[in-house]
């Protein structure tokens, strides 16, 4: 009879792109890992357009071959404005480095089981439909206790948790870290697939699409064959207008609002109901503790308007596990030796929450349209849209004192004025 394993290096908590990463680099380093997730892969999840820049990532999990026969690829970034009619396209290899020119659009249940199934393949031990129902710290490790689908429960140990549960963040709620961001005037996300919209032609097909528009923004993500997903974000003021309506109601009110995606949708056909989200933006006051780090959406989430999502949960997947291995190679769990992390991660998510407080006031949102005039502005925003933001040295002092106001001045841009 075989005992089964109930001693772990780590233990991580959620089986999503920042957990599974963390889990894939822990087991490269030789560490033994634990995944234990609630749901049942594959599942479905938002989040579908990826960033050039985490090909990076692909190529060290071993994984880019694979993506690049299951999934489309996107060359670019298409914005629209719906008001004016103007249109610009942002391609990745026109960066200011481009070392990754493109990247896929991908149906979020199929990539998220690769990940997840490439962390099983490198040894990581992974238990579905297990939640975590409790943790607790002492000065010798972590006892976490899991229940199973059939309600069994047992306690597990490990030396450090890994806090990977996304919105729900299970630590960041348990211990008050959870700060929200209210800068950002969204409050509703509406999504749905379509069958057969009108898509670029040629190598833009799997371009992303965002359409702005008096009242938010839409996202157009092609995947391979004929699905599009589609979906719309929604400041305050269009739903506070508009409330008690039915997820329907507020999709189509916000339909009716921009033609542009009523063009872009003609003669398709709607392939899933309509479904909404909060679109609460939110950081943690800290990634870390003793014995213990938040990985993706658990320490933070930002508005979706760039796609970031999956490229910070992998890049602070890697951060997190080459500080834990680090921890485990010299037996410091402490808070203090994790610090370095949150350093880390906070470098790329400081930047896109700037991008995002800057469109929401408007100033981005004009610029997203009219850069073109500017090449060194356009070739700013390319960079940003790739997701090269892990560089400090090449962002210093961009955005300090408001990159966009001043990007719209040089291009004769009213950010005060109504748009278009």
């Amino acid at each position: 009879m075989t005992t089964q394993q109930n001693s772990y290096d780590v233990i991580v908590a959620g089986g999503g792109p920042g957990g599974s990463t963390t889990a894939s680099f822990l087991r490269k380093l030789g560490r033994s890992v634990l995944v234990l997730e609630k749901e049942r892969f594959p599942r479905f999840h938002l989040g579908e357009s990826l960033l050039p820049c985490g090909g990076e990532i692909w190529d060290e999990l071993g994984i880019f071959d694979e993506m690049k026969q299951r999934y489309i690829i996107k060359h670019g970034a298409r914005f629209i404005h719906n008001e004016s009619g103007l249109t610009q396209t942002y391609y990745f290899s026109e960066a200011i480095r481009p070392d990754h020119p493109f990247a896929y659009e991908v149906p979020r249940a199929d990539f998220d089981n690769l990940l997840l199934r490439r962390s099983e393949s490198l040894g990581a031990v992974v238990r579905e439909e297990t939640t975590v129902r409790d943790v607790k710290f002492d000065d010798g490790g972590v006892d976490v206790t899991a229940r199973s689908a059939d309600g069994h429960s047992e306690i597990l140990r490990c030396q450090v948790f890994v806090d990977a549960t996304g919105r729900d963040t299970f630590l960041g709620t348990r211990f008050g870290l959870k700060v929200s961001d209210d800068l950002v005037t969204t409050n509703l996300a509406c999504f749905t697939h379509y069958e057969h919209c009108n898509r670029e032609s040629g190598q833009d097909e799997g371009n992303i699409t965002i359409v702005l528009f008096d009242g938010g923004w839409w996202w157009f993500i092609p995947f391979k064959g004929t699905v599009t997903s589609i979906g719309c974000t929604l400041q305050k003021e269009f739903t506070v207008s508009r409330r008690g309506y039915s997820a329907e109601q507020m999709f189509m009110a916000a339909l009716e609002a921009t033609p542009v995606m009523q063009d872009l949708l003609k003669g398709a056909t709607r392939v899933r109901p309509i479904d909404t989200t909060g679109n609460w933006s939110y950081r943690c006051k800290q990634f870390y503790g003793d014995r213990f780090l938040l990985v993706g959406d658990s320490a933070a989430f930002i508005d979706p308007l760039f796609s970031t999502g999956v490229l910070m949960a992998v890049t602070c997947g890697k951060y997190a596990a080459n500080v834990i291995h680090e921890a485990l190679s010299d037996g410091n769990y402490s808070a203090e030796r994790f610090a370095i992390y949150q350093q880390q991660a906070l470098h790329g998510a400081d930047l896109f929450k700037g991008l995002v407080h800057e469109f929401y006031e408007r100033n981005l949102r004009l610029l997203l349209v009219r850069s073109a005039a500017s090449p060194a502005t356009c070739a700013a925003i390319t960079s940003a849209l790739a997701g090269d933001v892990y560089r400090p040295a090449m962002w210093q002092g961009l955005f300090r004192e408001g990159f966009s106001v001043r990007a719209t001045e040089s291009l004769g841009i009213n950010g005060s004025s109504t748009e278009g």
